[in-house]
């Protein structure tokens, strides 16, 4: 037996994440670390927000706000938020999200007609239960 894949799929390492309600996949390569941070060390720079690590300055985006998804409202403000840093080329930002969820390989299908140009996303995996996991393009999120 022979199984033959598509030249547009490969093996990829995800990181699963939650953010309003839904499931997202970010490749792992992109993946820095992955940090809690207390709301009072979140701090406005120049109209954006930004907290400090290892003694550098990281700006924080809000995945609810770049996907447009949500209602807008963020977490209590007792809880820490919990933040992915990921780079992309030579940008460092945390990435704000709802929760961090499994890690796992996928196989990773490129996203194909009407949904090819659509904006921050890289593709398509399926998960075990069999739903549909969109997997983020950090390098046009950020």
């Amino acid at each position: 037996m022979q199984v033959t894949l598509p030249l547009s799929m490969a093996v990829t390492r995800i990181m699963t994440i939650e953010c309003a309600g839904h499931l997202f996949g970010i490749p792992m390569n992109a993946v820095v670390e992955s940090v809690r941070l207390a709301p009072e060390t979140v701090k406005r720079i120049r109209g954006c927000e930004a907290f400090v690590l290892r003694d550098r300055i990281i700006p924080l985006l809000r995945l609810t706000e770049l996907l447009e998804v949500g209602n807008g409202s963020d977490p209590a403000p007792q809880e820490d938020l919990p933040v992915l840093v990921l780079r992309a080329g030579h940008s460092t930002v945390g990435l704000v999200i709802d929760a961090f969820r499994e890690r796992m390989e996928a196989i990773v299908r490129p996203l194909e007609g009407a949904l090819a140009g659509v904006r921050g996303f890289a593709g398509t995996t399926l998960l075990g239960d069999g739903r549909v996991l969109l997997i983020l393009d950090v390098a046009e999120l950020i």
